[in-house]
């Protein structure tokens, strides 16, 4: 693939250690360069603010002081919608993936991964616009990003629970809410990890985002 002459990032972390680390790695890659980083949300959108060039990618941990990762990244969606978010943390849950997907995050990688991941994400979004690591299969990533997925039928009740798999229930709240069992539930998310060829619920929240089931959380900063 093509790879862009230049990447411009900025990086918010609280662990200096391993920002400073990261940074030092990425600008020796050649290609990628960081130009603002930042000790928590809060002072990376000062710096965004009166910045004289605009980064290509945010890199954002999710646990800051004063301003945190989702946080940020609301704030980031609401005042510069077309700047690309990928999340760098130490947390794997599906909820916090989902919740992330649901903000408009390009890209979520683990802290854990190989430093050549990152490298590999950054210039992922920068030319395709998102990167999920594997925490979806790229195969079913590439083919809803490109809607190259034929819609199946979905009864009514799978697109419910569609859309519930993007919020913070769990399915047992889900059931609650729906005013049915926690079977009957599990039984609707199998139908619809058979009907679109998946087995994570990340990948289902993936689905109902990309193709307007659920809008993204983006309010119009006035």
């Amino acid at each position: 693939m093509m790879q862009p002459t230049e990447i411009h990032i900025a990086f918010a972390d609280d662990h200096k250690a391993v920002r400073k680390g990261i940074i030092s790695f990425l600008n020796g890659l050649g290609g990628i360069v960081v130009d603002i980083e930042a000790n928590n949300g809060k002072e990376l959108i000062k710096q965004l603010e009166k910045a004289k060039r605009l980064p290509d990618v945010c890199i954002l941990d999710i646990n800051m002081p004063q301003m945190d990762g989702f946080e940020t990244l609301t704030e980031i969606m609401k005042r510069w919608q077309s700047m690309k978010v990928l999340i760098l943390t130490v947390h794997d849950a599906e909820l916090y993936v989902i919740r992330m997907i649901r903000n408009g995050a390009n890209g979520y990688l683990l802290k854990s991964c190989d430093p050549e991941e990152i490298k590999k994400a950054l210039f992922t979004i920068h030319t395709k616009g998102v990167y999920f690591s594997d925490v979806i299969s790229s195969q079913f990533f590439h083919a809803v990003q490109n809607k190259e997925i034929k819609l199946p039928n979905f009864t009514a009740k799978e697109v419910e629970v569609l859309k519930y798999c993007c919020t913070d229930l769990s399915y047992a709240q889900i059931a609650e809410k729906m005013r049915t069992t926690s079977r009957s539930v599990e039984g609707y998310r199998d139908s619809l990890f058979k009907k679109l060829k998946v087995n994570s619920r990340v990948s289902l929240a993936l689905y109902a985002v990309q193709f307007g089931y659920v809008p993204l959380e983006i309010k119009n900063h006035n």
